[in-house]
Order: C-alpha cells, then sequence, then structure tokens
C-alpha cells in the first residue's frame, strides 16, 4: 500500500495556511467595510477591499482542495464515514463559498455604487444585505476556527454541534443586521462626537 503521509502532511500544512488567510485577511476587511458606519470609504479602502476579497477566496480554494485530499485520505469519500465534525466542516466551508460569490456580486458593487455616502444613508434593503454577508462571514469563519481547535467537537453528536453554532449564528447575524439598520443613529452620534472634536482643534 503507497504511503500518502507527505501528500496528507502537505495538505494540512495547506489547509492551516487556507484558514489562516481566510480567517485574518475577512475580519480587516470586514473592519475596513464597516467603517463606512462611520463616514464614506476612501478610493484606497475600494481598492483594498477588493484585494482582501481576492486573497480571502484563495485561502477558501486552498480549504477546499487540501479538505478534500483530507477527506479521502480519511473516509475514501464514503458518505458513511462522514463524522458530524466533518459534514459540519463541509457546510461552514458551502457557506463560505457562497457567501464569497455573495460579496463579489452584491457587497462589494453596492459599496463602490454608494461610494460618497455612509452605510446608514443607502436604501434599507441593500443595508440588510450588506449586514447578513457582513455576519455570515464573521459567524462562518469563526465556526471554522472553532472546529479547527477544539477537540472535544470529534466526539460531538449533530445535536449537541447545532446547539452549539446555532446560537453563534443567531446572535453574530443578528448583531450586524441590527446595526445595520441602526447605522443612520451611529452615523449621527459619530459625527456629532466627531464636531466637538472639530472645533476643539481650531
Amino acid at each position: 500500500m503507497p504511503d500518502h503521509s507527505l501528500i496528507l502532511d502537505a495538505a494540512r500544512a495547506l489547509h492551516l495556511i487556507g484558514l489562516a488567510l481566510g480567517i485574518g485577511l475577512a475580519f480587516l476587511a470586514d473592519l475596513t467595510a464597516w467603517r463606512a458606519l462611520f463616514r464614506p470609504l476612501y478610493e484606497p479602502e475600494h481598492e483594498m477591499l477588493h484585494r482582501l476579497h481576492n486573497l480571502v477566496a484563495c485561502g477558501i480554494i486552498l480549504l477546499w482542495i487540501s479538505g478534500l485530499v483530507i477527506l479521502w485520505h480519511r473516509t475514501g469519500f464514503q458518505i458513511d464515514q462522514f463524522s458530524p465534525k466533518l459534514i459540519a466542516k463541509l457546510t461552514v466551508v458551502t457557506m463560505l463559498t457562497f457567501n464569497a460569490f455573495a460579496i463579489a456580486r452584491f457587497a462589494l458593487p453596492a459599496l463602490l455604487q454608494y461610494r460618497g455616502y455612509c452605510i446608514g444613508e443607502i436604501p434599507m434593503g441593500d443595508r440588510l444585505r450588506l449586514g447578513a454577508i457582513a455576519g455570515l462571514s464573521t459567524t462562518c469563519w469563526v465556526s471554522a476556527l472553532a472546529l479547527g481547535v477544539f477537540s472535544r467537537m470529534k466526539t460531538m453528536s449533530y445535536a449537541e454541534l447545532t446547539d452549539t453554532f446555532a446560537p453563534v449564528f443567531a446572535v453574530i447575524l443578528g448583531a450586524s443586521l441590527v446595526l445595520a439598520i441602526l447605522s443612520p443613529l451611529v452615523a449621527r452620534i459619530a459625527s456629532r462626537n466627531a464636531a466637538p472634536r472639530g472645533a476643539a482643534l481650531r
């Protein structure tokens, strides 16, 4: 029987690189985009968001390639060999993939379309979509990190994994949507606080 240990080690290394690349740059992109809560984004920030998205997409591709190699080694693609944790990982990466398409097709074009505006100044429907996309991105990357770090999840059942992650999804997605709804108020408070500081500097 051939020794696939070198291939498996390389796949694991690529998986860690993809996870680190995705998590770090996705959070940086989210923080950059959320600056539009307080002020319009500048042109260099729009360019940075596009570059970050492309790099995060590369991270997701690495997760798929390395993950499928690891999956083949562990299960031979026999579905009855899939553990609850493995199915959870596949679900999360699939959601990240669809969310990446949503970012490319809607979020980045919307931010560019409304450049010069704060998030609170754009239509409610678009604000909610941006909030949902940002919330889903954060939730999925947090879930991917948890599934990769916490060994206890290897032995958890479907029900236990659902009970663990459902509240995380609900809280983060809910918070993103609430923030999108309240963004006009956030912008007003930020501008009100900025005005006295500006006056003090003069």
